[in-house]
């Protein structure tokens, strides 16, 4: 009977092998902890939502915050907002839900990143439009999603983003139904240029740190395998 040596993996296909395994662990600790942030996050920013659509906030401390200054939303525009707030906190709870059951689909993340622009950009449009500092959002999904060490969700992430601004941004230069009757504020064209610019150079270095991380990990497994050769 013909025997034939058994194919010894190379060391590329060793790092790859090596680096997956490690990716799908650290991906789910890092889901975790993406979530709690979204949380967080979601909680701080509709509570200077609810501070600033106070009624009596004029003549009491969070007349420091300068919420007068910001413009002023229609009750049908609040509401919208809390229902989208209470939708997204709804499915971080369920994700949050899965992850607690060891329920992670590979896909999971895919679904959170878009989902989380889908309901910033929908905030976005029932609030001050492109005007409103919650602009900033986009660049935390971007970042949360270098914490999940894939590349490609990273370069997904960043091309939601852009394209949720520049949805936006549409609807403040063509505004369609509710929003006829109070149109988005306008920003200057070089403020969107820059907002699109940014969004994308830090994905960009989200991106490089990915492949900083990768390189490394392949750095300590190449000097542990040189280690256990005799």
């Amino acid at each position: 009977m013909l025997s034939f040596p058994r194919p010894v993996p190379s060391t590329s296909q060793t790092h790859d092998d090596a680096w997956l395994v490690v990716c799908r662990w650290r991906q789910y600790a890092a889901e975790i902890r993406v979530n709690v942030l979204r949380i967080c996050a979601i909680a701080m920013f509709y509570l200077l939502h609810l501070a600033g659509s106070w009624p009596g906030n004029a003549g009491s401390w969070l007349s420091l915050l300068q919420f007068n200054q910001t413009r002023e939303l229609s009750p049908q525009r609040h509401l919208a907002i809390t229902v989208l707030v209470g939708a997204w906190v709804l499915w971080s709870l369920t994700v949050h839900v899965l992850l607690l059951d060891k329920v992670f689909p590979r896909r999971l993340p895919v679904l959170s990143i878009c989902l989380d622009s889908l309901f910033l950009t929908a905030v976005l449009i029932c609030g001050s439009g492109a005007a409103s500092p919650l602009v900033c959002g986009y660049f935390l999904i971007v970042m949360m999603a270098g914490l999940r060490l894939n590349l490609s969700w990273v370069r997904l992430a960043t091309g939601c983003c852009v394209l949720g601004y520049l949805v936006v941004l549409g609807c403040s230069r063509w505004p369609q139904g509710f929003l006829l009757q109070d149109p988005l504020p306008t920003v200057p064209r070089y403020h969107q240029i820059m907002v699109c610019l940014a969004i994308v150079i830090s994905g960009v270095i989200v991106g490089q740190m990915v492949r900083h991380v990768r390189q490394i990990a392949e750095d300590l497994l190449r000097i542990s395998l040189a280690e256990r050769q005799p």
